[in-house]
This record gives structure tokens, C-alpha cells and sequence, in this order.
């Protein structure tokens, strides 16, 4: 466990996203985690506006959009789980794979998995 974990939300430095339509349907915020550079966008349904939010509206994420509760950060509650899949088990293994030493960050070896209930974030065993 590191510890650099944030366990509330607010303490990720979040804030809402606005979709092309201007509705607020998704929360940005940094690593739970501590990992420096690497920063988690989150699609919900529905919107802040009360409006259902269509997966393919979110490219990219294979579909996925969270279900919401709450219409506060300090509040927020997200299911499923948020998992990110990592991409390199270690720094060396980023390098190893032609990651250029300058374009490195923390991000590639985020190995995520949290609940977001009520505002308050709970890692999951295999989190990292």
C-alpha cells in the first residue's frame, strides 16, 4: 500500500466535465493512487442535468459509463468499480519496450481499482 493514497475524492484535486453538449457528465481527478502525471477522466450516467448519457457518446471507453449517485464531490458515488488496466509492470519495462526516457510518467504503471461511495475512496486488493 503507498502512501501517498488520497482516500476522499476532494483530496484528488476533482472537478466536473462537460461533454460537447455543455452537460457536466463525467469527473476528472488525479491518481488516488500518488502516481505523479497521471490523471483519471470517468464517465456517468445519468448527467448533473438529470439526463441519461449514452455510452458511445465517450470514445474511447469501450462503452463504458458509470452509473452516478450524488450531485457533489464531496458526495459522489460511482458504480461499477474503476479499474485501469497497466500498461507496464515496471519503469524498466516501459523503457525496455521503447517508452522514451522523457515521455515515462507514473501513468504507464497505474494499476488502479477503486470504489467512489459518498465521496470516500476504497482501494481494492489488487490496486496499485
Amino acid at each position: 500500500m503507498s502512501a501517498r493514497r488520497r482516500h476522499r475524492l476532494v483530496d484528488c484535486n476533482p472537478h466536473f466535465v462537460e461533454r460537447q453538449s455543455g452537460v457536466q457528465c463525467a469527473v476528472y481527478f488525479e491518481c488516488p493512487e500518488g502516481h505523479e502525471g497521471c490523471k483519471h477522466v470517468i464517465p456517468f450516467t445519468p448527467a448533473l442535468d438529470g439526463s441519461a448519457v449514452s455510452p458511445a457518446s465517450w470514445h474511447g471507453r469501450d462503452g463504458a459509463v458509470w452509473q452516478r449517485a450524488g450531485d457533489q464531490l464531496e458526495s459522489l458515488t460511482l458504480s461499477p468499480s474503476i479499474r485501469r488496466v497497466q500498461r507496464y509492470a515496471s519503469r524498466e519495462a516501459a523503457l525496455a519496450d521503447g517508452v522514451e526516457p522523457e515521455h515515462f510518467s507514473e501513468s504507464l504503471t497505474c494499476a488502479l481499482h477503486i470504489f467512489i461511495r459518498n465521496g470516500a475512496i476504497e482501494f481494492c486488493g489488487d490496486s496499485a
